[in-house]
């Protein structure tokens, strides 16, 4: 008797330590859900937004083109009669837009287009509620307004686009939405496949289980038995492993969460979050970014097969894809269909209706797939910074389209070297693979609007254009001649004769002759000729001349912040830069000496709204602005008629100016280039820094000019404004090798 009393103390015992455990346990995993729904987003993620786009009187914007931007960013067409809201735009003819605006349009309107940009809580953009542009017969831009009344103005602008999501490091597409913004169709149909007696459980579905388990015990298909809530909590809290641990933490999870939340709480989570597909690296979570991503529409705008067909994707993403499984995600979304009908939310007739309606045709790429390069600049630049990501909504100087345009140039010069080069296709069977990377800046502003780090992101996240720190060769020589414009002006002037011969520098007991490309010598030749022909003795004789610790002194005032040594060779580059470096020394150049740092962000609003980050730079005259303008004058002439003379004779009509840089063994081939508007470093080699065979003007010249010739097509060909104390002159000159000529000098 005594024994049995022990067994059953020992079994009251354990039964209410068991119960103490078990109400323990219940109590954490309450503990985790009241954490994780202090945010019903829970982690949310880190938005990155694209540059505003200006659209500009002008420019080569054609109808088609703003139509497509407006597709884009899936704005709303109405007609006369509806009212405008944030993504809304209208299309009138010139009688019926001449009634709209105070001031008439031009006579050669044809078509004049009212749109009112998205708010996208960009803090630092001002965006104006009204703006028009009038649209002549051809397509092209003829005058923009702003404002209620109507305005006439230069410009008109849309506002970032979102390019990419992050959730912590896994690159997402999400949208939360209002539940009240969905259709009743896609709701219905989630309900009708997935969870038809959600509304009555309290959080799991007992004979879903038992149906479930006996499935797999007989070994037919296999059944999850899970209802809504269980894949939420299965989705948020918990790991994707199958284990007997982890479904009974669901089970009790999703138990403890129905106390928490009501259904409709718990469906528009759901809605939001849930795993849709993949979109290259891309994760599509949730119904409104699916939407976007299938159908190219807002969740709101979903009609009922769409919605149906989400519905039939949700189960598995991979096997009714409907852009590669286009006859399971058919087969499936039929089945939704009777689903629907058999739960009392469609008729027979509304069945007959949507079950033939085609799938959504297959689509190209988004353009976040292009910028990968930008985003890890973006990201390095705020770690640096120390600025907290999560929740972050992040507004860059991307353009979507210079990106685009630059990966594309670089693409294009990489496989016709590889094909038509045979040191460089030779290098690519042995496996060396021939690499190039693109900075391109707004001058005005310092902001960086294309980053372009590599080839191919997938294959290596190693960003060139921010990481690279290469030798720089003839990118430094002026430098060298602006040093010497600053230093004795009366001495140096553009048309001031070098002597371009080989010589023998001795110092601290070391010998240094520098060579000029090809071996060749012109013995006595004016300024801006041993620039735009790159001549490294005049160059090195100048150096010398005027002192290198001066040299290094102009450079760091430009923009340098890597270690430089007053060694001779440093007046032909024989050091290293990042192409950020060389991206501030030449844009400080373009802008008269005028310095301004260079930036990936144009703000960062924390989760909570707060501006944490602003690029607001000091812009301060480093030095002087009439003798960098002389230098840029002579930096002309490297385009039309130096060692960069392709772009001239290949017909780029906007002023530029630049320098080649081809450093020893021609290891790196730069190209560094500026317009009024805008600067641009192209920069190619070899990781492993082995001889490529290339020349600045081989190799980096033409991805400047296949990229350029796109990007100023929304500038006017306008010059510099010379400023004051230079003028433009006409100068007769005969250079070596060439009949007299006259060119133009800023002297």
């Amino acid at each position: 008797m005594k024994k049995w009393k022990i067994v059953l103390i020992s079994l009251s015992l354990f039964a209410v330590f068991a119960l103490c455990g078990l109400g323990y346990w219940v109590h954490g995993l309450n503990s985790k859900i009241t954490e994780g729904l202090a945010n019903k987003k829970f982690l949310p993620p880190t938005e990155y937004f694209s540059a505003p786009v200006d659209i500009r009187v002008g420019s080569h914007w054609t109808q088609k083109d703003i139509e497509n931007l407006l597709q884009k960013r899936s704005y709303r067409q109405r007609t006369m009669e509806q009212k405008l809201l944030p993504g809304d735009y209208r299309l009138l003819t010139s009688e019926e837009c001449n009634k709209s605006v105070p001031s008439s349009v031009p006579e050669s309107t044809a078509t004049c287009l009212f749109f009112v940009a998205k708010d996208v809580g960009d803090s630092e953009l001002n965006l104006i509620p009204l703006q028009m542009l009038a649209l002549a017969k051809d397509g092209s831009l003829v005058q923009t307004f702003q404002g209620n009344p109507l305005e006439e103005k230069p410009f008109v602008t849309f506002e970032p686009e979102l390019i990419a999501q992050f959730l912590e490091d896994q690159p997402i597409m999400q949208t939360y939405t209002p539940l009240g913004q969905f259709p009743p169709s896609c709701m219905n149909a989630v309900l009708a496949i997935e969870d038809a007696k959600f509304l009555e459980h309290s959080g799991v579905s007992y004979r879903g289980i038992l149906r479930a388990v006996l499935s797999n015990i007989l070994g037919r298909h296999r059944q999850g038995g899970s209802t809504i809530t269980q894949q939420l909590v299965k989705n948020y809290f918990l790991s994707p492993e199958r284990t007997i641990k982890r479904k009974a933490i669901e089970f009790f999870m999703s138990l403890v969460l129905e106390t928490h939340q009501s259904k409709d709480e718990i469906l528009e989570t759901y809605l939001n979050i849930i795993y849709m597909g993949q979109n290259g690296p891309f994760q599509v979570r949730g119904f409104p970014a699916a939407a976007q991503y299938y159908f190219q529409k807002k969740i709101s705008g979903l009609d009922l097969h769409e919605c149906a067909l989400l519905a039939a994707v949700l189960n598995s993403p991979g096997l009714f894809d409907p852009f590669k499984q286009p006859a399971r995600a058919l087969q499936r979304r039929s089945l939704v269909l009777e689903k629907m009908r058999d739960n009392g939310f469609i008729s027979v007739d509304e069945v007959k209706l949507a079950t033939p309606l085609s799938l959504p045709p297959s689509r190209t790429a988004l353009p976040i797939e292009t910028a990968p390069y930008y985003i890890d600049a973006v990201k390095k630049q705020l770690l640096a910074n120390h600025i907290e990501l999560i929740g972050a909504k992040i507004f860059t100087g991307l353009s979507l389209s210079a990106q685009k345009s630059a990966q594309e140039a670089i693409l294009k010069q990489l496989l016709f070297l590889e094909t038509t080069n045979p040191k460089i296709k030779l290098l690519k069977e042995k496996g060396t693979i021939l690499e190039a990377s693109l900075l391109s800046a707004d001058n005005s502003s310092g902001l960086v609007n294309v980053v372009v780090g590599g080839r191919n992101f997938k294959n290596t996240q190693f960003n060139r254009a921010v990481e690279g720190h290469r030798q720089i060769g003839s990118i430094m020589k002026p430098i060298v001649y602006l040093t010497a414009l600053l230093e004795n002006s009366e001495k140096y002037r553009p048309m001031t004769l070098l002597e371009d011969s080989k010589f023998t520098y001795k110092y601290e007991g070391q010998s240094w002759t520098p060579d000029n490309y090809g071996g060749k010598y012109y013995g006595s030749v004016p300024m801006y000729f041993a620039l735009k022909n790159s001549l490294n003795a005049a160059t090195a004789k100048v150096a010398l001349d005027i002192g290198l610790k001066a040299v290094i002194a102009t450079a760091l005032k430009l923009g340098v912040t890597s270690a430089l040594e007053p060694v001779p060779s440093v007046s032909l580059g024989s050091f290293e830069l990042y192409p950020r470096e060389v991206l501030e020394i030449y844009m400080t150049i373009s802008r008269f000496g005028q310095h301004t740092s260079t930036s990936f962000v144009r703000s960062v609003t924390s989760e909570s709204g707060q501006v944490v980050f602003l690029f607001n730079p000091e812009v301060e005259q480093r030095v002087d602005r009439a003798k960098t303008a002389i230098l840029v004058g002579m930096m002309k002439h490297t385009v039309l008629s130096g060692t960069a003379k392709l772009i001239a004779n290949s017909g780029f009509t906007q002023p530029a100016a630049g320098k080649t840089g081809t450093t020893s063994d021609n290891r790196d081939a730069w190209f560094s280039g500026f317009t009024p508007n805008t600067t641009t470093i192209v920069w190619l080699g070899n990781d492993h820094n082995s001889p490529s065979g290339l020349t600045g003007a081989s190799g980096a010249v033409p991805i400047w000019l296949d990229f350029m010739k796109t990007e100023v097509q929304n500038f006017a060909p306008n010059d510099w404004i010379w400023p004051e104390g230079t003028k433009k002159e006409l100068v007769n000159v005969v250079e070596p090798d060439s009949d007299p000529k006259q060119i133009e000098l800023i002297q």
